[in-house]
C-alpha cells in the first residue's frame, strides 16, 4: 500500500511537472520570439555604431595603427608583434612611424621617423576603407596603403619602399582616444 501511494504521488508529480514545463514552453516561445527580434535589433545597432565609429576615425585623419603581425611580402615569414610601443600614427598632415621592418631575410630593424603626409586619399568601397598616402624617409619616398573593414575592424597596412614591401595586420584606433587613455594612466 505504501508502494502504491508513492507510485501515485510520483505519477502526479510527473504529470504536474510536465504540465508546468508545457505551459512554460508555450509562454517562453512567444517571449523568445520577441527576445530574438530585440536581440537582432541590438546587434544591428551595435554593428551600425561600430561602422560609424570607424568612419569617424578615418575621416578625422587622427589615428594610430597598432600592428599584431608583420611580413616582408616577398621573402619573409609572418611574425607576431607583441611590443606596445610599435605603431604608425597619422595626425593631419604628419605621420609618425615606429615599426619593425625586414628587408633582408632574418634581419629585423626598426624604422623611426617623423615625416609629412603627401597625397592623402581615403575612399569607402562598401564596408571597406582604402587609405593611401606617401611620405619621405630621408631621400626615399615610401607609400602607405591601409585597408580597413568597418565590419570586423581588421586593418592591413602595406608599406611600399624602394627596398621592398612590408605588410602588417593590426587595428586602427582614434588618436584622441589614445591621448585620453595616456592621461588617465599618468594621473
Amino acid at each position: 500500500m505504501v508502494r502504491t501511494i508513492l507510485l501515485v504521488a510520483m505519477l502526479l508529480a510527473s504529470v504536474a511537472t510536465r504540465a508546468a514545463v508545457g505551459e512554460t514552453d508555450s509562454l517562453s516561445n512567444s517571449s523568445n520570439s520577441s527576445d530574438l527580434s530585440s536581440a537582432k535589433a541590438r546587434r544591428e545597432a551595435r554593428k551600425a555604431a561600430y561602422a560609424a565609429e570607424i568612419d569617424d576615425i578615418v575621416k578625422s585623419r587622427n589615428y594610430i595603427f597598432r600592428p599584431v603581425t608583420m611580413q616582408n611580402v616577398v621573402t619573409g615569414n609572418t611574425r607576431s608583434i607583441y611590443a606596445y610601443y610599435l605603431f604608425m600614427g597619422v595626425s593631419g598632415d604628419k605621420v609618425v612611424l615606429h615599426l619593425p621592418v625586414e628587408f633582408t631575410s632574418y634581419v629585423i630593424d626598426t624604422v623611426n621617423l617623423d615625416s609629412f603626409v603627401e597625397g592623402y586619399t581615403a575612399t569607402l568601397d562598401g564596408s571597406n576603407w582604402r587609405i593611401t598616402f606617401s611620405f619621405m624617409n630621408g631621400s626615399e619616398r615610401w607609400l602607405a596603403e591601409i585597408f580597413l573593414s568597418n565590419i570586423t575592424g581588421q586593418t592591413r597596412l602595406a608599406l611600399v619602399t624602394p627596398k621592398g614591401v612590408m605588410r602588417y595586420l593590426g587595428t586602427l584606433e582614434s588618436g584622441a582616444t589614445i591621448k585620453k587613455k595616456r592621461r588617465k594612466d599618468i594621473s
